[in-house]
């Protein structure tokens, strides 16, 4: 049975009021299906399901719920049955879940659950969401230096029976301040003395970082240096924990998200999920960008207008005007595209080189580029305009219109395209702001206002 037929056979169950059997149901699922289920069954169906089933059943995917579904189990579980659940989950996972849960609440959860673990939940939940202390893991190993191989080995292993440790890779090791000196592994222990000092089996690390760093530069980190966690010190070097390698996943999955979203125009995130997302928040959500290009194209179409004269004379050129604005966008789009991955993965610096390296090469590409299309726009603009009005002189001086506008807005879109994210970044606004519909609108501007300019030129003397 597909996931669709699922969701049908339990809002079925639901409506016939057999919440008992749409619970054995959903029991044969994995959790992350199970929540799948949940997200797309109506509010009232996804209310009477949630009544019923215990959070046990979803308490890997808790952390992962969007804040309206934390906000329905709030309001329909018993918060003591929450805290039993959440105490089971990594301490990371616990601050995001009681962050999402509604402010009444955070409180409560926290007094529910054990002084200790509720004082590391708290720690974390200090740290904004997206920081790297906002997704940073705390309960990780960490001994002294002047320790013992024997003694670290005896220690960790007490502690990993008593479930202390989350996931992890590396064991930590600091000084008598807590300042971390570096890093070892168990293998690495397990072929040692006992006796020799544990600072003398450690690797320094090779990069560190701030708990109130943006969590998006711990990924860059991990990508850049090939890591598996990445450790977080304070100001001091101290050490307070690690980013682990299923939150660094999750961090560029986000990240990725996001910047597609402000790509495609999309001013605020979805930070929760599509499917539970309302019409109205989404509509408030896209509606910002949608009102500023159309005032943006209300330049182009003022431009079009100053140009009436040479419209009526050859109307022809009307026709010519999607196809050089499209072709212009896409380019523009396509610059801007390759510059933002360039400077999200840290390949491309704010330099003078690099940005001198950028125009020089996107330059060269455009010329490269217009090789192929300069001909097949030129061939386009003359077949099409000697069918409709049956003149080799019109046609010529249509198609070498078409041709240079071409050219001209490729050259002003490409070039657009590479520096406006660049521009932004220098201006600390995030590159993925430089989205698709905004390059596309400018290069519409560009194009339009060089067409016309050059079909009045050329026009003028015929």
């Amino acid at each position: 049975m597909g996931n669709v037929e699922i969701v049908e056979r339990v809002a079925e169950l639901l409506d016939q009021d057999k919440v008992s059997e749409a619970l054995s149901l959903l029991d044969t699922l994995p959790q992350h299906e199970i929540v799948s289920v949940i997200l797309r069954l109506k509010d009232e169906h996804r209310i009477k399901i949630l009544s019923a089933m215990s959070p046990d059943r979803i308490g890997d995917e808790l952390a992962k719920l969007p804040a309206e579904i934390i906000s329905e189990i709030v309001a329909v579980k018993g918060l003591d049955d929450i805290a039993r659940v959440l105490v089971k989950l990594p301490v990371d996972e616990v601050a995001d879940f009681i962050s999402k849960a509604p402010s009444r609440a955070r409180v409560e959860i926290l007094r529910l659950l054990p002084r200790d673990y509720a004082q590391l939940v708290a720690s974390l939940m200090k740290f904004p969401a997206e920081s790297v202390g906002g997704v940073m893991t705390t309960m990780v190993p960490v001994f002294q230096g002047d320790m013992t191989v024997g003694e670290v080995l005896d220690a960790y292993i007490q502690k990993s029976k008593q479930g202390v440790y989350e996931s992890h890779y590396f064991i930590y090791i600091v000084d008598e301040k807590g300042i971390l000196q570096g890093y070892t592994d168990v293998k690495t222990l397990l072929i040692k003395p006992r006796e020799v000092k544990v600072s003398k089996c450690t690797q320094p690390v090779k990069v560190t970082i701030h708990p109130f760093a943006d969590r998006e530069v711990a990924a860059k980190l991990a990508i850049q240096y090939d890591l598996l966690e990445v450790p977080v010190v304070d100001l001091d070097g101290r050490f307070m924990g690690i980013v682990t390698l299923d939150d660094l996943l999750d961090v560029i999955s986000s990240e990725y998200t996001e910047d597609l979203l402000k790509y495609a125009g999309i001013a605020e995130a979805i930070r929760g999920s599509y499917v539970v997302e309302s019409p109205l928040k989404l509509a408030l959500k896209r509606a910002p960008v949608l009102v500023y290009l159309y005032l943006m194209n209300a330049i182009t179409g003022s431009i079009v207008a100053t140009f009436e004269n040479i419209i009526e004379r050859l109307a022809i050129l009307a026709a010519f005007m999607p196809m050089l604005a499209d072709n212009s966008g896409n380019i523009g789009a396509q610059s801007s595209a390759i510059i933002i991955r360039g400077l999200v993965t840290g390949e491309i610096k704010l330099s003078k080189r690099d940005i001198a390296m950028i125009l020089v090469k996107e330059f060269l590409t455009s010329t490269l580029m217009l090789t192929i299309l300069a001909p097949v726009s030129f061939a386009i603009g003359f077949t099409i305009t000697f069918i409709a009005l049956q003149d080799i002189v019109i046609s010529i001086r249509v198609a070498l219109t078409v041709s240079l506008a071409l050219i001209t807005s490729c050259y002003v879109a490409d070039i657009v395209g590479s520096a406006f994210p660049i521009l932004l970044v220098k201006l600390h606004v995030d590159p993925a702001m430089a989205s698709a519909p905004v390059i596309t609108t400018i290069a519409d501007i560009t194009t339009v206002t060089v067409y016309f300019t050059i079909a009045t030129l050329l026009f003028e003397i015929y």
